[in-house]
């Protein structure tokens, strides 16, 4: 026996045996924080935490890590024709820029037994990203689509290309020529960081929209024109 306790009166006669007090011997909620051991953590809050856990539920070590990045939203969202100048907020430190040029003109027809006249070109498009040092602005560009070729005598326009200076160019893609119906080359993304589906763009002018196509090439009537290019900018900024 370590301890008798006779009312108010404690005689200590030594260390408790192990097997002399055990969970039951202890009142719910009796233990407080100041009689639990310390351990390495030092106290404090700690953000998106790596934590280490001990058999016994109690943590031992933990430390703050780096909150992850933004959320991108949308900066710029343009069709073409069309330009301007991007100014990126002082807060962003990356961007992605979705680019698709401008689709070429349909060449024109020549009407009765003649061959159809052949397609203008897709534009090119891709995503390109970068690293933003603030301050960020540089001048943009748009590319339309290219005109549909007359009836008779008409070739279709080229696209517009779209552009960001010192990010990257996408080319418009070439008007298709009058018959025998030689179609259109499509434009190209050089330096683009991944090709994209051609329809995902915030703002498309219906769910089927596909910017950058290019015109059809006519029969007895004129070539159409091709779809115009998108530029479409985010930011990481987001919460």
């Amino acid at each position: 026996m370590g301890i008798i306790s006779n009312g108010n009166t404690v005689i200590d006669n030594g260390a408790i045996d192990a097997n002399e007090v055990d969970t039951t011997q202890i009142a719910n909620d009796a233990v407080t924080a100041d009689k639990l051991a310390d351990t390495a953590v030092t106290a404090g809050e700690y953000t998106s935490a790596t934590v280490t856990v001990d058999a016994q539920g109690r943590i031992t070590a933990a430390s703050s890590g780096s909150a992850g990045a933004g959320g991108f939203v949308p900066k710029i969202v343009s069709t073409g024709p069309a330009s301007g100048t991007y100014t990126a907020n002082a807060a962003t430190n990356y961007f992605l820029a979705y680019m698709y040029a401008g689709g070429g003109g349909g060449g024109g027809g020549t009407g009765g037994n003649a061959p159809k006249a052949g397609n203008g070109g897709a534009g090119g498009f891709g995503l390109y990203t970068s690293v933003v040092s603030s301050p960020f602005s540089q001048p943009y560009s748009v590319g339309g689509g290219g005109a549909g070729g007359a009836r008779y005598s008409g070739n279709g326009g080229a696209g517009g290309a779209t552009t960001i200076a010192t990010i990257g160019t996408v080319n418009g893609g070439n008007g298709g020529s009058t018959p025998p119906g030689t179609p259109g080359n499509a434009g190209s993304a050089p330096g683009a960081d991944l090709a994209t589906y051609r329809g995902f763009v915030v703002g498309e002018r219906s769910a089927n929209a596909q910017f950058g196509i290019g015109g059809d090439g006519g029969n007895a009537a004129p070539g159409t024109p091709g779809e115009a290019g998108v530029l479409a900018i985010f930011e990481n900024i987001g919460t």
